[in-house]
């Protein structure tokens, strides 16, 4: 767009920019302002458009630049619905209650996504496998290849080095964590890991978090396998241990590929037996089943690549991605080990794991504090059993009445 004689306007979460780098233009008066406010559908191009509008012009040899005043970041609103969102008309029955202000529906303007068919429809979707479920999505297992081309967007934007994840952390604060996204320091990893907490759970301590992998252990609840109905095909005897899942990265290649429905995770370039190779190489796992042990852990601004995958975002983060005292966790630093491996030595401290497949907290009304979130992006976006397909969450049934 750059190399046009034309200067053709761009928009961006509602604000119409000239293609021209200018950051004084620049929506939301920075980089991150403006990217915060692209909306979910068009993320990918919406974010290059932020870069090409925000990026600092080149400055010019001669002659010398006149110093002007730095302008100040003005504040983005929370995103409205947009044409790029999903429209609550979809739930329409019998009656035309959808028609106005989305009539009850508690996550208008979210992503649209597939209506699951029936009353027991959207956010009310059933969890439990049967003919028509929802649970949670592949891609966001650590090192799926959407995960890897968010930390590869994240750390190209803001000259960081981390990995991201998606799963539990044990907290406290006024939604038990869900939506909140953390940085942590694990002893066994090469760098940091930026975690956003999508479920809440009895088996997770505090000062512990609970990362999705590849067959990291159902715990509780399967989903993953065991029943026709279940996302991946087979019984569970190749799966490994309830609470941990394979022992060893040789025992990554009893596990199925794939899901049953597979065209989608094919498509998608991930492979189950790969993602739990890579668990066992980045160290989030050790070889005899190990936990490592949290050093670090802050709360931190949700990156959008983050949000852009599970669908919820808090309204309470913090302004930064990095390590700050204002925002640590309580107990952190730590010197303390993870006692894990020792019987009843406990979880804290602990980097742990899981895969349950299974619909998380974050994704349940009920589990939602209304005023911690940004409209649009109250819940978590669940999957069908193809692991992939997200579903249409701005509802709970039809006619917009719950």
């Amino acid at each position: 767009m750059l190399a046009k004689v034309s200067i053709v306007p761009v928009v961006v979460g509602g604000a119409a920019f000239l293609g021209k780098p200018d950051v004084r233009n620049c929506p939301g008066g920075s980089l991150d302002n403006c990217i915060d406010a692209c909306p979910m559908k068009t993320f990918s191009e919406c974010v290059k458009n932020c870069q090409a509008q925000c990026a600092d012009p080149q400055p010019s040899p001669s002659p010398q630049p006149i110093p002007t005043p730095t302008p100040q970041p003005v504040p983005v609103p929370a995103p409205s619905p947009s044409p790029d969102q999903g429209v609550c008309t979809v739930y329409a029955s019998t009656t035309g209650n959808c028609d106005s202000s989305c009539g009850s529906c508690f996550n208008p303007g979210a992503r649209s996504g597939y209506l699951i068919p029936g009353q027991q429809t959207g956010y009310y979707a059933p969890s439990d496998v049967g003919d028509v479920w929802t649970g949670a999505c592949m891609d966001w297992t650590f090192g799926s290849q959407s995960m890897l081309a968010a930390e590869q967007q994240f750390n190209s934007r803001e000259s960081d080095d981390v990995y991201f994840g998606v799963g539990t952390y044990g907290t406290s604060d006024g939604m038990r964590g869900i939506g909140a996204c953390f940085r942590l320091t694990v002893d066994t990893m090469d760098k940091n890991i930026i975690v956003q907490s999508v479920n809440t759970g009895s088996d997770v301590s505090g000062n512990q978090f609970d990362l999705q992998v590849g067959a990291g252990g159902a715990g509780a609840y399967n989903n993953c396998a065991g029943k026709s109905g279940s996302m991946f095909p087979g019984p569970t005897d190749s799966w490994g241990r309830q609470y941990g899942g394979p022992d060893s990265s040789s025992q990554c290649t009893d596990l199925p590929q794939y899901t049953q429905s597979s065209d989608k995770m094919k498509e998608a370039g991930d492979d189950l037996q790969k993602l739990c190779q890579y668990s066992f190489q980045k160290r989030t796992r050790g070889e005899g089943g190990s936990n490592p042990t949290l050093l670090d852990a802050t709360r931190v601004k949700c990156p959008p690549e983050l949000v852009e995958l599970t669908g919820i975002q808090r309204s309470d983060d913090p302004s930064i991605y990095q390590v700050s005292d204002e925002h640590r966790i309580a107990g952190f630093p730590s010197n303390q080990q993870c006692q894990a491996d020792t019987p009843g030595g406990g979880t804290a401290y602990c980097l742990t794991r899981m895969m349950d497949c299974r619909k998380p907290s974050g994704a349940f009304k009920d589990n939602i504090v209304s005023d911690l979130v940004v409209p649009g992006r109250k819940l978590v976006q669940t999957c069908m059993p193809d692991g992939y397909t997200r579903i249409d969450v701005q509802c709970g049934c039809l006619d917009c009445y719950c």
